[in-house]
């Protein structure tokens, strides 16, 4: 791990946001929470993962340098989000997946494949996670509750 230095200063989304869809389980939604956020940061790192060093010396890494919103949409809402996902994504934007068939798979290579392979506009989604303009995200996310 880097040694910790001053916060970083490159450019960071202006909101993130992770759209789960309603019913998950608690463990589910934690594990679809979990891995879109780090599909997200892995695009755009400047936002999470600052090296630190506590008062006894312990390095660790920083979380999320911004807050992220968890909401939640019913089936309807979710289709809804999904048609829209197919529109163009500003260039600074960021967008993940978590399609339900995703549980079922334990490798990496083979998810890529099968992502790769497989149309989304009308796979069941058990997640999205959003990075970029407030604007953008906004538009896509609409009212959407907060997951409670």
């Amino acid at each position: 791990m880097p040694e910790p230095s001053a916060p970083l200063a490159a450019a960071v989304p202006e909101k993130v946001v992770i759209v789960l869809a309603a019913g998950l389980g608690a463990g589910q939604a934690a594990n679809a929470s979990a891995c879109l956020a780090a599909g997200l940061v892995a695009r755009q790192p400047n936002w999470a993962g600052q090296a630190l060093r506590d008062a006894d010396g312990m390095l660790s890494s920083a979380i999320s340098h911004l807050p992220i919103i968890v909401l939640t949409a019913d089936e309807a809402r979710m289709a809804q989000l999904r048609e829209r996902l197919s529109l163009p994504m500003p260039g600074d934007a960021g967008m993940t997946l978590f399609p339900a068939y995703a549980r079922e798979i334990h490798e990496a290579a083979e998810y890529w494949a099968r992502h790769r392979h497989t149309s989304h506009r009308d796979q069941p989604l058990l997640g999205v996670g959003l990075a970029g303009p407030r604007r953008w995200v906004n538009a896509l996310t609409g009212s959407l509750p907060m997951l409670r």
